[in-house]
């Protein structure tokens, strides 16, 4: 029985590695049918209990494409040099945990027109560690320096600069849930610097 789990383990792992969860963040509903697989399809014995296995992965990257009416096709991404995945089977369910070191987070807000030119708000998250919950698509960090940018153009940029941030600062704990489709941000305990106003666009 502890050869099937392992197997079925390994299957999961498979699959995450080779970008079959990289669809899920393109819409709600496919979020929606990546989690049916896991907790459907793809079920421990009932008898096995729980059971949990490890992969060590380098280089991590998720995208995260948005739609929105008001607010344009918002694009979000997240990177780490290294995490540890973790699934662990608890009754006929997969739980599925990622542990991300040195984990950046970019994330667009708003694109709009501004004087004829098109303009976009950031939010960007640095911490030493983050932690995301593949069940109920939850990421939170502790400890994250926070920044807040205001630049041109639509491309979501990977290489900013804390000086160009109009508000910047150090977060105790930061979360983020897109259970329903879209970003739910919230910080704890954020000590914030704001820049005075009349600084440049990039």
């Amino acid at each position: 029985m502890i050869k099937r789990a392992t197997l079925f383990a390994f299957i999961l792992l498979t699959l995450f590695t080779s970008g079959v969860f990289f669809q899920a963040f393109y819409s709600p509903k496919g979020i929606k049918s990546i989690e049916e697989t896991l907790t459907e399809e793809i079920t421990m014995p009932k008898n096995e209990g729980k059971y949990l296995n490890k992969q060590m992965r380098s280089g991590v990257s998720k995208d995260l494409w948005i739609s929105s009416s008001e607010k344009g096709r918002l694009h979000h991404h997240i990177k780490s040099p290294c995490s540890i995945l973790t699934a662990t089977s608890r009754g006929n369910r997969i739980e599925l945990v990622e542990q991300m070191i040195g984990m950046k987070c970019y994330f667009q807000e708003k694109i709009e027109e501004e004087n004829g030119a098109l303009t976009q708000n950031i939010r960007y998250l640095q911490s030493g560690e983050g932690t995301y919950r593949y069940t109920d698509h939850y990421l939170d960090a502790h400890s994250v320096f926070l920044a807040l940018y205001r630049l041109r153009g639509e491309t979501l940029p990977t290489k900013l600069d804390s000086k160009d941030a109009y508000l910047k600062g150090i977060a105790e704990e930061v979360s983020l849930s897109f259970s329903n489709g879209t970003p739910n941000f919230h910080a704890e305990k954020f000590k914030a610097q704001v820049r005075p106003q009349g600084g440049k666009n990039q």
